[in-house]
């Protein structure tokens, strides 16, 4: 009875012994089919370098894209300020070309009207002289004389030539005194009568006129 009780007690051991063993085994066998973890970090450690490199592969043509853009959009924006720069420059010596040239015209103009002022002032003087004998006997030769003097006038005023105003207040800028004298029908500073008509060319006195002014 003992020898037997004996002889399973052994049989159960050997069978735990076995068990444990086994179990042992697989624990090492399992363990060894796994990789070290620093292999296991490594992997895990480049695979994301993997993906980094892949999304830094997409974003820098991208960013290249987007840095020819701005260089593109500077380049742009500094050929179109130039442009406009070179066209305002362009209008602004093409309108000094023009106001030189109208300048030149002028006064060449005025340099030749001038000259004709004289003509003018003879014209004025023997239509005031006339005596009235001459008027009456030579009516269609003075008439003839006047239409002159009439298209002269007309030439000269479209060319921009006008007499200077000689009514109302005494204007140095316009006119120069001759005389100043007491008047009483015409107030003090006031022009009394014109003695020499004056002449402006398009804006300009070409000559004041001559007057007598009321003191």
């Amino acid at each position: 009875m003992t020898h037997k009780t004996e002889e399973v007690e052994n049989l159960d051991d050997s069978i735990i012994d076995g068990i444990v063993d086994g179990a042992v085994d697989d624990d090492t066998e399992a363990t060894q089919d796994q990789p070290p973890a620093s292999e296991a970090v490594a992997e895990a450690g480049a695979e994301a370098g993997a993906l980094d490199s892949d999304a830094q592969a997409v974003e820098d043509p991208i960013a290249a894209l987007e840095a020819q853009l701005a260089a593109a959009q500077a380049e742009a924006a500094a050929n179109q300020d130039q442009l406009q720069r070179l066209a305002a420059e362009f209008q602004n010596s093409k309108r000094r070309q023009e106001k030189q040239l109208i300048d030149a015209i002028d006064r060449a103009g005025s340099s030749l009207i001038q000259q004709l002022l004289p003509v003018l002032d003879d014209f004025d003087l023997a239509f005031q002289n006339m005596p009235e004998t001459a008027a009456a006997d030579s009516e269609a030769w003075v008439d003839g004389f006047r239409q002159i003097q009439k298209k002269l006038n007309a030439i000269l005023s479209d060319a921009g030539l006008t007499p200077v105003p000689t009514e109302g207040v005494f204007d140095p800028n316009l006119h120069e005194a001759v005389t100043s004298e007491p008047n009483d029908d015409v107030e003090s500073g006031h022009i009394i009568a014109t003695l020499r008509v004056g002449y402006e060319f398009k804006g300009r006195v070409l000559r004041p006129a001559l007057v007598r002014v009321a003191m």
